[in-house]
């Protein structure tokens, strides 16, 4: 007896013989219970019917899965543990991203809080180490800069600059002190400190 082929659907066409037939048993020898656990497990009606079919593929992805769905017992073993998997990777997931959208609700509000005088302050005492920065020597404020702008190790730093380890360090704690007791205010760079 030939099979009318202009009846099939485009997945009949693709599937093994045979494939349909075992997959339908299954997923109608299961399903009620694999939804009735979804619920149970405060999933909404079209969020457990998502699961379940995530499940069951799942389960049909499994190499042995041909061999334990003939077995209804095993099969809805499986079945039960890979739906339990996938509600726990879910909930894993909610949680993630709804954490994840408090830090950022958290850090827009943290962000609004700043006034323009705090905003002006910061910007003040950064003109005025920037003005600190400009009055120190060449050598300085090439430790300086890369050393703590451009965070390289102090052994790299002395390196590139051809000076010791030592030197380095000395200069460092010349330079964090001057910018502690600098008052800078507007007055004009000095020639030589210009880059």
């Amino acid at each position: 007896m030939a099979v009318n082929d202009t009846n099939a659907t485009p997945l009949e066409h693709h599937a093994p013989p045979g494939f349909l037939s075992w997959v339908a048993v299954l997923v109608h020898e299961h399903r009620a219970r694999l939804l009735a656990y979804a619920r149970n497990r405060g999933l909404d009606a079209e969020d457990a019917l998502d699961a379940v079919q995530e499940s069951i593929l799942s389960f049909l992805r499994l190499p042995e899965a041909r061999a334990i769905a003939n077995a209804s017992e095993d099969s809805a073993k499986l079945l039960t543990v890979v739906l339990r998997h996938n509600l726990q990777n879910r909930q894993r997931k909610r949680s993630r991203h709804a954490r994840a959208r408090l830090l950022l609700e958290a850090g827009m509000v943290t962000e609004d809080t700043t006034t323009s005088e705090e905003l002006i302050a910061r910007a003040e005492e950064l003109g005025r180490v920037q003005g600190c920065i400009l009055r120190m020597a060449r050598l300085q404020r090439q430790v300086i800069t890369l050393s703590l702008l451009d965070e390289q190790p102090r052994e790299a730093v002395a390196k590139v600059l051809g000076i010791s380890d030592g030197y380095v360090r000395v200069l460092l704690h010349r330079a964090r002190e001057h910018l502690r007791h600098c008052t800078y205010e507007d007055e004009e760079v000095p020639p030589e400190a210009e880059v």
